[in-house]
């Protein structure tokens, strides 16, 4: 697949303003003695990252799913472009959105794969008893970024590829019922929300850093004093501040942030235009991962296009819409190569998503050990609006969390039970997830 790239990454490293750069190293106000680190981080001294990524009408189950057993598999035509990568894949098959909510099957399902709850009842959706309004519940990324968002300039990151206009069928992610979170489309208008305010002294970086461990070093003198004086349960809380800290203070000794590098776009394109899907899924690609190795943030989500999406991809050699190819029969041979080559092209941008993760040192590997992504799709199939069951790839090293390298096969069960796994990954203990969730727990054999 050929590759159009749009962004350098200049070899200078970066600095913060003061203020941002303290943010992104996941410390609040720098004279405060507690420093507010959550308990993932007294467990584990690494930084976990997630992201959320959506693709819409269905796909091809038989060339999606792998063949073979659990570990000895081999990827069908779909996920074939993510073959090198297979020990960082576990494919998930027999997991369904949950039944229940007004709205059709298009409409209920960026929500469901989100939040695993209903839509309000409303106006929106095609009409008739297919009628909704937006989603009912926080989606997970949110939940997420409600914990561990203080740590970082931005809680989340919401992106998206010509997802279209303002519909229950084009958002992803909501703070809260009824409360949809805009995808940013605009490559440009993202560089300048995440970099305008960077610069290229290289002596910043490492003078920031200097005074950040002078400060850490002083915190955590403040904190063995307090500590020796104070009860057992406030003993209890400032160990886990103290372990926090120093987790903190060995990213900073360990050079933590000199990956951080300041991206320059290249010249200007429309990026609504159908010839340009790629390049600006790409661009947003760069600028995500980037934002990551800045540690502005730990929490993505990215929404290719929309439900019901009819999208043109001139690029792959056709003009045909999506979403009226998805409908077509299943003895239409010449609409099934092309949804396969549509499902392909998609798998071909995560695959450049997890090169992009793995380009960056981090530790002993790279940032693509300490991240997990979760991809997933509003349908099974689009010709019988199938909800049951749903594609659904893991991928990333998720910092050793799941077993990777997986062809997993689930009976039943609700995406729930992912999305609370996806949540214990990242720190938090919920044990249910969304207003249709009827069990409770993470998806067993999964950690």
């Amino acid at each position: 697949m050929t590759k159009h790239r749009s962004f350098r990454h200049a070899r200078a490293r970066l600095s913060l303003n003061r203020r941002r750069f303290l943010g992104a190293l996941g410390v609040g106000a720098a004279t405060l003695p507690l420093i507010p680190v959550p308990e993932s981080h007294a467990q584990d001294a690494g930084i976990r990252r997630v992201i959320y990524v959506f693709s819409p009408n269905g796909t091809i189950p038989g060339e999606w799913k792998p063949s073979g057993g659990e570990t000895d598999f081999t990827f069908g035509e779909i996920l074939a472009p993510l073959s090198d990568m297979k020990e960082y894949i576990t494919v998930i098959d027999g997991l369904r959105h949950p039944n229940g909510g007004p709205g059709s099957r298009h409409a209920q399902g960026p929500h469901k794969f989100m939040a695993g709850s209903r839509l309000l009842d409303g106006g929106m959706g095609g009409g008739g008893n297919t009628s909704s309004g937006y989603g009912s519940h926080q989606t997970v990324d949110q939940r997420i970024a409600d914990v561990i968002g203080p740590e970082t300039p931005f809680a989340a990151l919401e992106l998206g590829v010509q997802n279209g206009g303002a519909n229950v069928r084009s958002r992803m992610s909501y703070r809260d019922s009824n409360q949809p979170i805009v995808p940013e489309d605009n490559p440009y208008a993202l560089f300048d929300r995440l970099f305008k305010d960077l610069d290229q002294d290289a002596s910043s970086l490492e003078r920031l850093r200097a005074e950040r461990l002078s400060v850490i070093d002083a915190v955590s003198g403040q904190l063995s004093r307090i500590h020796d004086k104070s009860g057992r349960d406030d003993q209890i809380k400032l160990d886990a501040h103290l372990t926090g800290v120093r987790a903190i203070e060995k990213r900073l000794q360990n050079g933590f942030g000199s990956n951080c590098t300041a991206p320059t776009i290249d010249g200007t394109i429309d990026h609504d235009a159908d010839d340009n899907y790629q390049v600006v899924s790409e661009l947003m690609i760069d600028q995500l991962v980037m934002a990551m190795a800045c540690d502005l943030t730990r929490v993505s989500t990215l929404m290719w296009s929309r439900a019901t999406s009819n999208q043109i991809f001139p690029f792959l050699g056709f003009t045909d819409k999506h979403h009226e190819l998805s409908h077509e029969p299943d003895s239409n041979n010449g609409a099934r190569n092309k949804l396969i080559q549509i499902n392909n092209f998609f798998a071909g941008q995560l695959r450049y998503l997890l090169g992009k993760l793995d380009e960056v040192p981090e530790g002993n590997g790279t940032m693509l050990d300490n991240t997990l992504i979760v991809w997933g799709n509003e349908l099974g199939k689009g010709n019988s609006h199938t909800h049951h069951p749903v594609p659904i790839v893991l991928a990333g090293g998720a910092a050793g969390h799941f077993r990777m390298g997986r062809n997993l096969d689930v009976d039943d069960v609700d995406i729930n039970r992912l999305l609370v796994s996806t949540l214990q990954y990242m720190g938090l203990e919920d044990e249910t997830f969304g207003n249709l969730d009827s069990g409770s727990g993470g998806l067993p054999g999964l950690v």
